[in-house]
């Protein structure tokens, strides 16, 4: 065979396994958003928890089905298989954090649908910020998700007279986003709430 034949096929190679990644990261990341609409693990209350729990998942199917491309096409290596499945864990645990994730916790988010929802009307700073704490921190309960979401992980524990304490998990990620905090300059009253 000729090295421009080689060439040829090598580039043809190329371009289908391109193909076969993209056709199982989207029919894959499909399946991962539809398992947001059954019951499966609806107890998991975190939803960054869940959805995560939902990446994985959906990630070794995605490495599963690379691996039964493989026996049709010789070009398909076991590192093809490896890397599905860490591409698409990595692509949509990003894609998930920053958009559903923000979507579940933003006051922004908040805010702007309860203004397009009233957009007859006008308001002030003053009036948004009571609605926030009426609608959003009262009758929405977000304070008590919030909460129960970290006893839920382990960070605070319930003592036995009913009050609760930090965990040393709870502490560890305290320090994690100090530093965090730090490297990237973020408004410290929030890592360090007595420093006022």
């Amino acid at each position: 065979m000729s090295k421009k034949a080689k060439g040829s096929g090598n580039v043809g190679s190329i371009i289908a396994l391109i193909g076969i990644y993209a056709l199982i990261y989207f029919v894959c990341s499909a399946m991962f958003i539809g398992l947001f609409h059954t019951g499966i693990l609806k107890n998991m209350e975190v939803l960054m928890y869940r959805g995560l729990a939902f990446i994985i998942a959906t990630g070794v199917i995605a490495a599963v089905v690379m691996g039964i491309v493989r026996k049709f096409w010789g070009f398909i290596t076991v590192r093809d298989i490896i890397m599905m499945f860490v591409i698409f864990c990595c692509v949509n645990t990003v894609l998930f954090v920053l958009v559903p994730v923000t979507v579940e916790r933003s006051v922004s988010v908040f805010m702007l649908s309860y203004m397009e929802e009233n957009s007859e009307q006008t308001f002030t700073q003053e009036s948004v910020g009571e609605i926030f704490t009426s609608k959003y921190v009262n009758d929405y309960g977000a304070f008590e998700k919030r909460f129960n979401e970290q006893v839920e992980t382990g960070t605070i524990v319930q003592n036995p007279d009913g009050t609760y304490s930090i965990t040393p998990r709870g502490e560890f990620i305290v320090e994690a986003f100090r530093t965090v905090a730090e490297w990237f300059d973020t408004d410290r009253r929030l890592v360090y709430p007595n420093e006022n």
